[in-house]
């Protein structure tokens, strides 16, 4: 096959595994900015029992990513992708029909179940050429950004209209929409092993990554936990009027990140790009407690997803070059399960610092929390990531 078929046939691949992680990824990115003020409503609603709800999710995700990768190293990558789809549909049906906080955490520990990240990714390693994985990577994670995107600008309306059981009944079919695509990708048989050091020092970049992707979602779901009643309780913005803040915050993030990101990508610097992502967010957090008018609000929260996107494009990308074929699900299961279990840890933690000091405490953590690993990754990663994997 020539190398310009070649290349159609991985961005169509790509393009619509990025649509079934983006259509389950719209599933949780769409609960996350009205959650905190829409369950309030909900039997049993605390701080805490909600932050718990939030980030129930991202812990069975964390628990199941190791299992559910080496179960498609066995049987395949497609088949464990249609039993998380599925998983997570019937999550969602519990979760909208839940008429108490404890059914709806159980709802949420359910979607949370069809833990396929870690799956998804080794999937795209497979069908790809080494040298165009980057690409590949990348196109996913605008996907996720995308779904972001959407997410911002699509929750609050929808929520007004479709309520909280509305929003999860929508989930449920993003989930079997995503099902149907997965139909259409091409059927492949188990992963070619290749020759590769399985020694600590292999293993390295990885752990620094999965670290890195723990924090930058744990970080994300404190955000969100604490972002939407200080909205509303001290800036006096209603739910009906979040979007306005939102979406344009994330579509200028848009607009900024796209260059970058084709500058990353066409020199392959994404170990140079982390440190000062997570500095980024630091200082974003930092100044939202600060912000006074609508339009501050947006041009900080700009800044923002700005690093946000640029991380979990470039993360992703970076990982797909240090990770061999052999056992490839399992050791991107290590990735994911970091990624979800942050988002618990960022839900739990948030939930209860939101309620026992409130929500500038909170903010404060979130934004040492990432000053401090920027300044970790800048000092340490150049002696971690081997210089091949970078250039």
């Amino acid at each position: 096959m020539s190398s310009v078929n070649e290349n159609s046939r991985e961005l169509r691949f790509a393009a619509t595994l990025s649509g079934v992680i983006t259509l389950r990824m719209l599933g949780l990115f769409l609960i996350l900015p009205v959650f905190m003020i829409l369950a309030q409503e909900m039997p049993g609603y605390t701080p805490q029992a909600a932050g718990l709800a939030v980030g129930v999710y991202g812990l069975t995700q964390a628990i199941l990513q190791q299992p559910f990768g080496w179960l498609s190293d066995r049987i395949g990558r497609k088949p464990v992708l249609y039993l998380g789809l599925g998983l997570f549909a019937v999550g969602g049906v519990v979760a909208a029909m839940a008429e108490s906080m404890t059914m709806l955490i159980a709802g949420r520990a359910l979607q949370g179940c069809g833990a396929i990240a870690g799956v998804a990714m080794a999937l795209a390693a497979d069908l790809t050429r080494p040298e165009r994985r980057p690409v590949i990577m990348a196109i996913i994670g605008i996907g996720i950004g995308g779904a972001f995107l959407l997410s911002m600008g699509l929750s609050v309306p929808l929520s007004s209209l479709l309520g909280l059981q509305g929003l999860f009944w929508l989930t449920v079919v993003f989930a079997v929409s995503g099902m149907g695509l997965v139909m259409t990708l091409p059927r492949t048989a188990p992963p070619v092993e290749e020759v590769q050091s399985t020694g600590i020092f292999d293993m390295r970049p990885v752990w620094m990554l999965s670290f890195s992707v723990f924090l930058l979602h744990a970080v994300m779901t404190l955000l969100f936990v604490t972002l939407p009643p200080m909205l509303v309780g001290e800036f006096g913005f209603t739910l009906s009027s979040h979007w306005k803040i939102y979406l344009p915050a994330m579509m200028g993030s848009v607009i900024l990140m796209l260059p970058i990101l084709r500058k990353v990508g066409a020199n392959l610097s994404e170990r140079s790009v982390l440190p000062w992502a997570f500095l980024v967010l630091a200082l974003a957090i930092g100044a939202l407690p600060l912000s006074a008018s609508l339009m501050a609000l947006a041009i900080v929260l700009a800044i923002y997803f700005l690093g946000f996107n640029l991380l979990e494009a470039s993360m992703p990308s970076l990982l797909s070059r240090i990770t061999g074929s052999r056992g490839r699900g399992r050791r991107l299961g290590i990735y994911s399960t970091f990624q979800f279990l942050g988002a618990f840890v960022g839900g739990v933690f948030g939930g209860w610092l939101l309620g026992r000091f409130g929500s500038q405490v909170a903010l404060l953590v979130a934004s040492v929390t990432s000053l401090v690993w920027g300044i970790v990754l800048k000092l340490s990663s150049k002696g971690i990531f081997p210089t091949g994997a970078v250039r």
